[in-house]
């Protein structure tokens, strides 16, 4: 079931949504308060800037429209209630944001009417759920994988400095053809996996 945020679940200075919420003013509080709001975006900025971007003409238009909202979601951070998803409720501060950038900018260039934002939104919640689905899906079958394919994956993919296939293939003992085929197996034993969990799932 989707998390559904009304006007009255947010916060918005100077219009409807305007409260100024609880501020704790201890130090300690402040700094977990401020980890919790990094760990939060950091996992979800890159889908909601995808989501801005949905609602939106430009690129400019959604990084510009994406400031925002990360100054938004941290001055109302005291309202959000940490037993609801993070992403709605960042996503719906979001779509308030892109409406009321929507009316500032709409006398200089065509945008979107409202009922096609609304419909737009639906369809990316639609979506992020499937994609959601294959993640965790994708995610049980990497742990089905031995060590030696799993460090694979993880080296190429997941290391935190992105080599080449030259260079990771040295590091491993192995040439560079050898480790692009074993990663072609790879990927393709994992999105079989990956469609049989979908599939056993939707049986469940």
């Amino acid at each position: 079931m989707k998390t559904r945020f009304s006007r009255r679940d947010l916060v918005w200075e100077g219009g409807p949504l305007d409260d100024t919420g609880a501020e704790d003013t201890t130090e300690e509080a402040t700094r977990r308060k401020t980890e919790q709001f990094l760990k939060l975006l950091g996992a979800h900025e890159r889908s909601l800037f995808a989501y801005v971007f949905a609602l939106v003409p430009t690129w400019g238009d959604a990084e510009e429209v994406m400031q925002r909202v990360r100054i938004r979601i941290w001055q109302q951070f005291d309202r959000y209630d940490a037993d609801k998803p993070f992403d709605a409720w960042a996503r719906a501060v979001a779509y308030y944001l892109v409406l009321a950038y929507r009316k500032e900018k709409s006398r200089k260039r065509g945008f979107f009417a409202e009922r096609i934002l609304e419909e737009v939104s639906i369809q990316f919640d639609d979506h992020l759920k499937g994609a959601n689905v294959r993640r965790d899906a994708l995610l049980v079958c990497l742990e089905k994988l031995d060590d030696r394919k799993r460090g694979l994956v993880n080296s190429y993919y997941f290391s935190s400095v992105r080599k080449s296939t030259e260079v990771l293939a040295g590091e491993l003992s192995m040439t560079p053809n050898a480790l692009r085929q074993a990663l072609f197996r790879i990927r393709k034993s994992l999105m079989s996996c990956v469609e049989r969990t979908l599939r056993s799932e939707a049986h469940d």
